[in-house]
């Protein structure tokens, strides 16, 4: 006897439901950061690598980059390819384990950075106009809690 589907069920997926929401928020962020020639994603890793630049990281490998956007490393790779090629990132062995690649933002890629951020500044506003402010504070800490519970 086959498994009954419950087509109920499955539109109330929680998966389905998150993913359907970021489509929609990466859309809003990218049609707003178009102009710029960068998108929210690129903005994200782009922010990471500075914030460990800041704390005088000589970079981060590709491992604890994925680590920190939550993405896996193969994926990473592919989203790093662009930016590699646009001059905004570079990437080299790590002296102290030649099989570790390690990714740094460039000056190229710190000043396309500091051009995105007030595009990316509106893109925030519109989402807290359109939740209001509650409710978006709301929605990053249940975020924020579901990926940690989920990573345990």
């Amino acid at each position: 006897m086959p498994t009954p589907i419950d087509l109920h069920e499955v539109s109330a997926c929680t998966c389905l439901r998150a993913r359907r929401a970021a489509r929609q928020l990466t859309r809003l962020y990218d049609s707003v950061l178009d102009p710029v020639g960068i998108t929210a994603n690129q903005v994200g890793l782009l922010a990471k690598l500075l914030g460990a630049s800041m704390r005088g990281q000589e970079g981060l490998s590709i491992g604890a980059l994925a680590d920190r956007v939550g993405m896996h490393p193969s994926t990473l790779n592919r989203d790093l390819k662009p930016l590699k090629v646009l001059g905004f990132v570079t990437d080299a062995s790590d002296p102290d384990d030649l099989r570790v690649r390690v990714v740094r933002i460039t000056k190229k890629g710190e000043s396309k950075l500091r051009q995105a951020i007030p595009a990316w500044r509106r893109a925030q506003a519109q989402v807290q106009d359109a939740l209001g402010h509650e409710v978006m504070l709301s929605l990053n800490a249940l975020l924020d809690l579901a990926s940690a519970k989920i990573a345990q």
